[in-house]
């Protein structure tokens, strides 16, 4: 999800009289002011006679930073780096008296890091944040900016990559520090590029990396062996754990004893595996009996033997974990327990047993789970301190890593692994998986704690379609073409796919299109791009953002812990019979409109009924109205109210919607085909590239027998334990003709045939067949019209042959006729005149007697 805002395309010097207030810092003009740099003076002297700012001395710091275009810091967590570095940059230009020109921006790779920084800083330097003052902060959607000049501002990496859209040069910026950047992803590795060209045409431009220790040395290296700085020191002296050391003093046994041989078996007849993988891990498990001797001596027996039963298991040992909770609750101090955790079923499980226990269900304890899944009203709890006698457990993923402090936390348990999304450029799809966290993770971890108790920790790319077009956008003067992304390792099927699913975005030169220039600019993905794009031209907008907003940052659903049921019951209602968890978005942040409209007490109740975050839908409303002011700017909408009634005058077609949305997330489809298996009833999905997948537990399609059609449409799909369909909404054969790929007419056994990319193919008389292939042809041209000189559609006007062509299709998408056999009637998807022809895949881990 890219953190950032639309701007105008109007040049410094033509822009309008309102500009995106995201771009407002960036555009204030900087020039030497005398008056001002007094000003910034006295008042930094007033500052320093004041209790409540912490004074800072000028240091080796400053000077390489003054002396040097580019500098490493490093250092570990607690030592000061993000909130004192900045400071003493803009301290020192203050008293060398030239504060009018410095400007610093410093990057924050979440939201919640750049807003509660800024909100430290200002506190240190005796101000509130933002208002005026030295310090603040811009995120996506919100910002409180400080003074023009003489300030620092927190922002999160997307603001300045929507930044270098309007000004390549970061022309009003004088220092850019990049925090976090060992925390590596797409955004912080395509802005070090962009960063490292930036500083051959600007010499004036300071750039500070702030990374781990860890990792400083590759980050200087890149940037040729620019000179490096470590700033030592814990905040807080941290005693540390091992395995061995946990297992010793709770006299822990695993429970089962032959965990062993299970996981050898399991590992020697595991299926689908890389070899790679196997190897690396056969080398782990064959190890690991070696080292657990030489313990010997220096531990008990039964350690050494529990410590070989834990050899080479997947999955964290929750049992232990519990047992150290216990172990610390009865032996130690005060002080809150913090657990590191890669995923909700792990946080989940272990809050069941802790629950289980009554020494835990005492108000002796709040235990606090704190994942995105969860209610944000029960998270803000963690940074609470619990009254004397009261012990708070908090148990979280990796955002307790950097992105929050909960200032109360004395000891850490860190179950060594993290859930990593990945990119498989062999196989095209995104991977998450529990993998060994690094150790840089790890020391970030432990500088949580002001005592550490840790058990063992092992040391040792999403699409790339969004970083495509970026590069052709951002990267002025270099020469990066799409078959680059992702890299260069990238098989030939994941180069070929990255073109074609950025197929009208780039042309044969790989350059922008008209498309292409526009989904660039819309602060989505490509395919959420095309979905906004859509919905403007078919008139059915406010649903259509609806959508593009919550594939863009989240669903608005949460879930309790112990109401899990209840809430998937909730959502399915929500759904409507659908069949897409698209629509029951739509419905659910209908359904919070109107009862925001009738009170908060309403809109409370509303959501508290239906498990959804109010936060989260605020957010989504925010978003939409990003989206539709985007539109505007760009001439797709004559308003940026997203309700505005001439851009809504499909908006109850649901039908519709669900071809938008082919249109936007095409060629992302799966077949449903009926299973006539006794042991699992129902129906099985398929990919293409696939073959069987499954659909999410979450999804309102995941226990659904009876489709209409057999087709659905998809946003995320990523391998687990298989490979899930996150999201999907059914649609029709006419659907994926109009809004598909390219269509093409052909015999099969003597009668006429259409299909979507010679894939997806139906059988159809020849008069439907060259209609529908005559009216796409007209549907393509004037949609590149459209793209080409954006312009709303005159649905007042009948007889234009937009509006002409565009109704005959949605005339045709609407009143498509259902299967007269319901679900059991597969071979007749789209009119009782035509059959479908059969598709079959390989069906490889499929033990069905179907």
């Amino acid at each position: 999800n890219w953190d950032e805002e639309d701007q105008d395309e109007e040049t410094k010097e033509e822009k309008p009289l309102r500009r995106d207030k995201d771009l407002e810092f960036l555009f204030q003009e900087v020039v030497r002011d005398n008056s001002k740099d007094e000003y910034l003076q006295r008042d930094l002297h007033s500052k320093k006679s004041d209790s409540k700012y912490k004074e800072m001395l000028v240091s080796e710091l400053v000077e390489l930073i003054n002396s040097n275009r580019v500098l490493v810091v490093s250092g570990e967590t607690g030592c000061g780096k993000t909130t004192q570095v900045t400071q003493f940059i803009l301290d020192d230009h203050i008293n060398r008296g030239v504060g009018s020109m410095c400007r610093v921006v410093c990057t924050q790779p979440r939201r919640i890091s750049a807003i509660s920084v800024a909100e430290r800083v200002a506190a240190e330097r005796a101000e509130s944040v933002g208002n005026g003052n030295s310090c603040g902060y811009q995120i996506r959607l919100q910002s409180r900016l400080p003074r023009r000049q003489g300030s620092i501002l927190y922002c999160t990496t997307g603001i300045i990559l929507q930044w270098l859209r309007s000004d390549p040069l970061l022309s009003s910026i004088s220092h850019l520090v990049l925090d976090e950047i060992h925390e590596r992803n797409l955004q912080s590795d395509v802005l070090l590029i962009i960063v490292k060209n930036l500083l051959k045409v600007r010499n004036d431009l300071k750039i500070i990396l702030m990374s781990a220790t860890l990792n400083a040395e590759k980050f200087s290296k890149y940037f040729d062996n620019c000179p490096m700085i470590h700033i030592p020191g814990l905040t807080f002296p941290v005693e540390e754990y091992l395995l061995e050391d946990i297992v010793e003093m709770t006299r822990y046994c695993p429970q089962s004893q032959d965990r062993r041989s299970s996981w050898k078996k399991s590992f020697w007849q595991g299926r689908n595996s890389r070899p790679e993988k196997e190897e690396k891990e056969r080398e782990y498990q064959e190890s690991w009996p070696c080292y657990a001797r030489t313990l010997q001596g220096r531990y008990s027996d039964s350690t050494i033997q529990a410590l070989e039963m834990l050899d080479g298991d997947e999955k964290i040992d929750l049992e232990l974990i519990l047992a150290l909770i216990r172990h610390i609750v009865l032996n130690e101090g005060e002080g809150a327990i913090l657990v590191f955790l890669p995923g909700w079923d792990n946080i989940s499980t272990l809050n069941d047993l802790l629950t289980a226990q009554q020494m835990f269900r005492s108000d002796n304890f709040v235990i606090i789970p704190l994942h995105s899944l969860m209610p944000t009203v029960n998270q803000t709890q963690v940074f609470k301190r619990p009254p004397p006698g009261v012990r708070k457990i908090v148990i979280a993923t990796n955002i307790a890593e950097t992105s929050i402090t909960i200032d109360d936390v004395v000891y850490v348990i860190d179950g060594g692994k993290i859930k990593e999304t990945n990119f498989d450029t062999n196989n095209n799809i995104s991977t998450m998986t529990a993998e060994w966290v690094s150790l840089a993770n790890a020391k970030q971890r432990k500088g949580r704690a002001g005592r550490f108790v840790r058990v063992t920790v092992m040391s040792e790319m999403r699409s790339a379609l969004k970083t495509c077009l970026w590069v052709r956008f951002l990267l002025f003067g270099i020469q990066a073409s799409c078959h680059r992304f992702p890299s260069s390792h990238a098989s030939p099927f994941c180069r070929l796919q990255t073109r074609k699913e950025l197929k009208n975005a780039l042309d044969h030169t790989e350059n922008l299109t008209a498309l292409g220039f526009h989904l660039a600019r819309l602060p989505v993905e490509p395919h959420i791009g095309k979905l906004i794009l859509f919905g403007a031209l078919l008139g059915c907008l406010d649903p259509v953002l609806t959508i593009a907003a919550s594939l863009s940052f989240k669903d608005p659903f949460f879930i309790p812990l112990g109401k899990e049921k209840m809430a998937d019951m909730r959502r399915r209602v929500l759904s409507r019979n659908s069949k897409s968890d698209h629509l029951t978005i739509v419905n659910a942040v209908t359904g919070w409109e109107e009862a925001k409209r009738r009170g908060a007490r309403s809109e409370k109740d509303y959501c508290w009924d239906n498990f959804l975050s109010a936060n989260t839908l605020q957010m989504l409303h925010n978003m939409k109205g990003q989206f539709a002011e985007h539109l505007m700017h760009t001439g797709f909408v004559s308003s940026s109210d997203p309700k505005d009634p001439t851009s809504n005058i499909n908006s109850d077609n649901e039908k519709l919607i669900k071809a938008v949305i082919v249109a936007g997330l095409y060629p992302k489809v799966a077949m449903i085909r009926p299973s006539f298996s006794k042991k699992r009833p129902g129906v099985k999905v398929y990919t293409q590239a696939d073959g069987k997948v499954c659909i999410h537990p979450k999804s309102v399609n995941a226990e659904e027998n009876d489709f209409n059609y057999t087709w659905l449409i998809y946003h995320l799909k990523m391998r687990t334990s298989s490979i899930f369909l996150y999201d999907c909404t059914e649609v029709s054969p006419f659907s994926l003709l109009f809004f598909g790929g390219d269509i093409t007419i052909q015999k099969d056994e003597g009668q006429e045939t259409i299909a979507v990319d010679q894939w997806i193919v139906f059988r159809s008389p020849a008069r439907i067949a060259h209609l529908v292939k005559s009216l796409k042809k007209e549907l393509d041209s004037l949609l590149e019209e459209k793209i080409s000189n954006p312009a709303p559609v005159d649905w007042n006007n009948r007889q234009s042959k937009d509006c002409a062509v565009i109704t005959a299709i949605i005339d045709l998408i609407t009143t498509q006729e259902k299967p007269t056999g319901g679900s059991k009637d597969y071979g007749r998807p789209w009119a009782s005149s035509s059959r479908e022809k059969h598709i079959y895949f390989k069906d490889e881990d499929d033990d069905d007697d179907d």
